[in-house]
Parts: C-alpha cells; sequence; structure tokens
C-alpha cells in the first residue's frame, strides 16, 4: 500500500471514530434498553476498529499482534452489523406483541432475533477456519449469505414497523457489499478505506432506526 493510501485509510478512519462518538451521543441509553442493548455494543466495536485502524495505518511498521487485533476487529466489522440490529429491533420486549402485529411470524419474533446473531457468530467462526488464501472465497460465501439473510430480516422488521431508515440501510448494506470491491479495483483504491467509509452510512442509518423504533413503541404504547 502506498503512503496516500495509507494516509486516506488512515484518515478514514479518523472520520469513522468521529462518528461513532457522534452516533453514541445520539443513541438512545442502554439503561433505557429493555434488553441488551445490541447497537451500543456494535457502535463500540467499530469504536475500536477505528482506533486500531488509526494506529494500524499511521504506523510505518505495524507488528504482528497490531495487525492480528485490526483483522479480527475488521471481521466484527463486516459481519456483526446487521445481524446486531436485527437482534435489537426483533428483542425489543415493547415490540414484541405489536412489530408483526397478527401476521404468522409473531410467534417467532424472539427466535429470529436470536437467528439473526447466530448467523453473525457463524460467518465469524467460518471466515476464520478459512481464513488462507485458498479457501477465503468459502469465507466470502458465507458472510454474502449472512448479510442477504440479515437484509431480508430487515427488511421485514421495517416493512412491519414503517422504520424507513431500516429500509434505507439494507438498501446501503446490499449495495456496499457488492458495489465496493468492484469500485476498489476499478478505481486501484484499497478497499478497507471504502468499507471504512461506508460504516459511517451503517451508524448514521442505524442509530435513527433505533429511534424511530423506540419512538413508534412509545407511540404505540401511549
Amino acid at each position: 500500500m502506498s503512503q496516500f493510501s495509507s494516509i486516506a485509510t488512515c484518515f478514514g478512519h479518523i472520520v469513522l471514530a468521529a462518528v461513532t462518538g457522534w452516533s453514541l451521543k445520539f443513541l438512545p441509553s442502554p439503561i433505557t434498553t429493555p434488553n441488551v442493548p445490541f447497537v451500543w455494543i456494535m457502535l463500540w466495536c467499530l469504536m475500536a476498529y477505528s482506533m486500531l485502524g488509526i494506529v494500524r495505518y499511521s504506523h510505518p511498521q505495524p507488528g504482528k499482534v497490531l495487525r492480528f487485533l485490526y483483522d479480527h476487529t475488521a471481521l466484527l466489522a463486516k459481519v456483526c452489523p446487521l445481524p446486531f440490529l436485527n437482534a435489537h429491533l426483533y428483542l425489543q420486549s415493547e415490540q414484541t406483541l405489536n412489530c408483526f402485529g397478527d401476521s404468522f411470524m409473531q410467534p417467532f419474533q424472539n427466535e429470529l432475533g436470536y437467528t439473526f446473531l447466530l448467523s453473525a457468530l457463524v460467518a465469524y467462526g467460518l471466515c476464520n477456519v478459512f481464513s488462507d488464501l485458498s479457501r477465503r472465497h468459502i469465507g466470502e460465501y458465507v458472510s454474502t449469505g449472512v448479510l442477504l439473510l440479515n437484509a431480508f430480516g430487515l427488511c421485514l422488521v421495517s416493512c412491519a414497523t414503517d422504520n424507513y431508515w431500516a429500509m434505507g440501510l439494507v438498501v446501503s448494506c446490499v449495495s456496499k457489499h457488492f458495489l465496493l470491491p468492484v469500485l476498489a479495483e476499478r478505481y486501484r483504491m484499497p478497499h478497507a478505506l471504502l468499507y471504512t467509509y461506508g460504516l459511517n452510512f451503517y451508524e448514521i442509518f442505524a442509530v435513527n432506526a433505533v429511534i424511530d423504533s423506540q419512538t413508534s413503541t412509545i407511540r404505540v404504547i401511549m
């Protein structure tokens, strides 16, 4: 990677750290979240990813430990965002009775939330197992499948609750997943740079989706 690319990627992680701080400020407090605040946890994972990225790309010779930590947080940032948001939306106790109304999916709402979490764990594990160059494509196929599964799940809950921020996030994440490798190859830009900037959109959309879901829940209860 050239020096300019390293500087640009480092700056991208700085921007992500700033956006993550903004997101944590405006995200509803974990105390007010009835269950585990999955999006709050995801944002702190992205904060760790951005901080490690700043050190990783600003250091002239990053060590093995730093590379190891960065690679694993980067993998978390790749496979966990949508599953964690899905779990947050599906497992809110106030929404359990009204998210899907009287549809056939209503009894399975909690099970779906845990299934999406499990899908992230499966993707993370398999991407680590098939991390060598000759089998890396298997992990990519799995992560793509997990992304599409969670995009479908997020599409369901966003349509059921008229959560337009979540709908926009589905379009953003799916298009980013398939377009970024093409753009990186065509314009010879580091994939980490483009993906890091793309995470900014995830955070903005995810925070607003959570705020919108809690607002609509309060409105229904009142």
